[in-house]
């Protein structure tokens, strides 16, 4: 099996088809927003074209008012890879939600453990210094099953809440490696880029998506009555689009959001990669374009 992770805007969605393409493969989702029907333009899903001509698995079967959680995530996976490998095919799992991939590569087990004093205080001061939209950053883009419980405007049930899955980080316990590793025979790339070129990407990205209907997207979304409320609608892009069709904001505020936004899960999907011990061999999409990179990973495959 090949993982193929990094941050959004990297190119690693197009690095996966190449592969597929060139290995008989199949695409397996690996992000944590793709999984939601109706909510295509901007979650960055692969177009029609490419759905069609690689099987993809993992994609629009949740409706953004159900909940989903990374222990679903790790199985599903797991099963639909043994599937694949099944029909002599080779999975391929793409994606940036750093939870997810940690989950399913370290095959992760929660054993909750004590109350943290620590970890609150790191909280606490998170909020006095960056406010509550960054505590709730990291909870929807972590845990959005979780998130999709709570109150979001309640800043002490935001930091309980993230309190929590902090403590049970540190007591998760990991089965034996060797669970997954042999009888999926795992090979885990990295693709990134400097953050210095990557920024002003997804900027530019974010606003081909507003030409090409994330707006209109939006609106469809509301309209069937999926409010900001839902987990899946405080994404990126739509919590703030959502706030500038109610009035509730500025178009120049919403443009200015979704940008800084998209940096902050840039920093945090670098955060939960470097937490990855499995080997992972790195490209820079700077330095190789998607081809590439794709023909050096086929050939090391080979």
């Amino acid at each position: 099996m090949i993982v193929i992770l990094g941050a959004t805007g990297t190119g690693k969605s197009q690095i996966g088809i190449n592969i597929a393409h060139q290995l008989n493969g199949e695409i397996i989702n690996a992000d944590s927003r793709q999984i939601y029907k109706g909510m295509t333009i901007g979650t960055a899903k692969p177009n029609e074209q490419d759905m069609k001509s690689i099987p993809h698995h993992l994609f629009d079967f949740k409706y953004p008012d159900e909940s989903f959680s990374v222990f679903e995530f790790k199985e599903l996976v797991s099963n639909t890879a043994h599937e694949i490998q099944s029909r002599g095919k080779v999975p391929i799992l793409v994606g940036g939600t750093g939870q997810y991939l940690l989950a399913f590569l370290e095959n992760w087990t929660l054993n909750g453990g004590p109350p943290n004093p620590e970890i609150r205080k790191t909280l606490s001061d998170r909020l006095s210094k960056f406010g509550l939209d960054n505590l709730v950053e990291e909870l929807t883009n972590t845990s959005p099953d979780i998130a999709q419980t709570i109150d979001l405007d309640n800043s002490r049930r935001v930091m309980r809440a993230l309190e929590k899955i902090h403590n049970d980080d540190r007591h998760t316990l990991a089965a034996p490696k060797p669970d997954i590793q042999n009888t999926l025979n795992l090979s885990v790339f990295g693709i990134q880029i400097p953050r210095t070129l990557l920024y002003p990407r997804v900027d530019a990205r974010a606003e081909g998506m507003i030409r090409n209907g994330w707006i209109s997207e939006t609106q469809k979304l509301l309209d069937y009555g999926y409010g900001v409320d839902l987990s899946s609608m405080s994404g990126i892009g739509y919590r703030e689009i959502s706030k500038y069709l109610h009035g509730d904001s500025t178009w120049q505020f919403c443009i200015s959001k979704i940008k800084s936004r998209t940096h902050r899960l840039i920093r945090t999907q670098n955060n939960w990669f470097r937490r990855i011990d499995s080997s992972i061999t790195w490209f820079d999409s700077h330095e190789l374009n998607t081809f590439e990179i794709s023909n050096k990973i086929s050939c090391l495959m080979n």
